[in-house]
């Protein structure tokens, strides 16, 4: 069984997650106390995920209530399919759709699924754009990296003009959990709201909410939510969100900075640059002048997994300490401190990418992580593509949609 034996290959050699989920290898809130058994279905006490009307309702309900005005529906296929339920149900009512720039790719799935046309933008013209009414604007707040720009300020601009604000928040389940954390959107009045609860908080992956301010738009979203989600939803992950919440309304934060605290100091020690982001849970690194895919690697040979490595450097995301964790504290501090930091060849890259220059793009192109497409599906790939493309490769990065687009055209100068 290879998938069984990759995976405890990882856990044998004590592999510490600077990566999502937040659970950090089950080391992060209580998700312990859950038992294999627990994996049930829709029987008879334990309500229907999809029309909610006893224990679920009370739970999405409860979740609910850390934001006023909301309803909330618990997910267990991930954020992609809020994403996708919502602009397919506004898609219906013939909104047209701006896309503030570096949106995750399922965005641009949903708006192919929908068949809707949109406009692209980038997000320092968001406050002096002039919106139509019912214009649906698309906005990642925080960004990957954790940061938070001026989102009530963008909110309250675009519904002066009568449209309507979706926020992909999936890496903010977190936000507002301590005085010193960033806000949600929601404080600020966003229409809708996505948020991968397994990303930052302890649940399990796949585990996210989404939160709907007009009760009418609610229930256009969860017909939809309906058609695209499974029938066949996991008691184990409405569990795993039940104690993530719990974990949210109870959580402490002095342990969390304590660590990061002595986390920073001790990188650093190291001659490692540590930028802090607006989330304090994310961390981006870089060393005098590295190539910050070599930084990667360097922490990967002492398995170290950070979450992911772009030009701008890794990205850690920090675990949510707390009093009683498990998480391997200790041993990662060791293993940065036995750190050698060494430049290594990169990887060949073999020249059959050159024929996509000029290409129309039949697949997106899209470094996975972050998600943020590259070249989208019918757009023309050009040099400048083509040059970050041989980038990435160079670096190992994986990128989704390569094989695919070579194959295409490989194939049809043999036809």
């Amino acid at each position: 069984m290879e998938l069984y034996e990759r995976i405890t290959e990882k856990i044998d050699a004590e592999s510490i997650s600077m990566h999502v989920p937040g659970h950090k290898n089950n080391t992060i809130g209580h998700l312990s106390n859950l038992d294999w058994s627990y994996d049930m279905t829709e029987i008879e006490g334990l309500d229907d995920l999809h029309d909610p009307g006893e224990v679920l309702s009370r739970l999405n309900v409860n979740i609910a209530e850390k934001y006023e005005g909301y309803k909330a529906q618990l997910m267990v296929n991930g954020t992609t399919n809020g994403i996708i339920s919502a602009i397919y149900a506004l898609s219906r009512t013939h909104h047209h759709f701006i896309v503030v720039r570096d949106a995750h790719k399922s965005v641009y799935h949903a708006l192919d699924l929908a068949g809707s046309t949109f406009q692209e933008i980038d997000r320092s013209v968001v406050c002096m754009t002039e919106f139509h009414p019912g214009e649906v604007v698309i906005i990642t707040y925080p960004t990957y990296n954790g940061e938070c720009f001026d989102i009530e300020g963008m909110i309250h601009h675009i519904h002066s003009y009568g449209g309507l604000v979706l926020i992909d928040e999936a890496h903010g389940a977190h936000l507002d959990i301590a005085e010193s954390f960033p806000s949600s959107s929601m404080k600020f009045a966003s229409d809708i709201a996505i948020q991968s609860y397994h990303k930052m908080l302890p649940a399990l992956t796949m585990s996210s909410v989404i939160f709907v301010r007009d009760e009418a738009l609610y229930e256009r979203i969860m017909k939809y939510i309906n058609y695209f989600e499974t029938s066949s939803p996991s008691y184990l992950l409405l569990l795993s969100m039940e104690q993530a919440h719990e974990f949210y309304m109870n959580y402490s934060s002095g342990e969390f900075f304590r660590k990061r605290k002595t986390l920073i100091e001790a990188m650093e020690s190291k001659g490692v640059e540590v930028k802090e982001q607006d989330d304090p849970a994310k961390l981006l690194l870089n060393y005098n002048g590295m190539n910050p895919f070599m930084l990667h690697a360097s922490f990967t040979d002492l398995h170290i997994y950070p979450e992911m490595v772009t030009d701008e450097g890794v990205l850690f995301c920090l675990p949510l300490f707390h009093r009683g964790d498990s998480y391997p504290f200790s041993l990662l501090i060791e293993r940065i401190q036995e750190m050698e930091f060494k430049e290594r060849g990169l990887e060949p890259v073999d020249g059959q990418v050159d024929i996509l220059k000029g290409r129309i793009c039949v697949k997106s192109i899209v470094p996975y992580p972050p998600g943020v497409p590259l070249v989208r599906e019918n757009e023309v790939i050009t040099e400048s593509h083509l040059k970050s493309i041989k980038h990435y490769l160079h670096n190992h990065v994986r990128i989704e949609g390569i094989k695919y687009n070579l194959q295409y055209y490989n194939n049809e100068g043999d036809q």
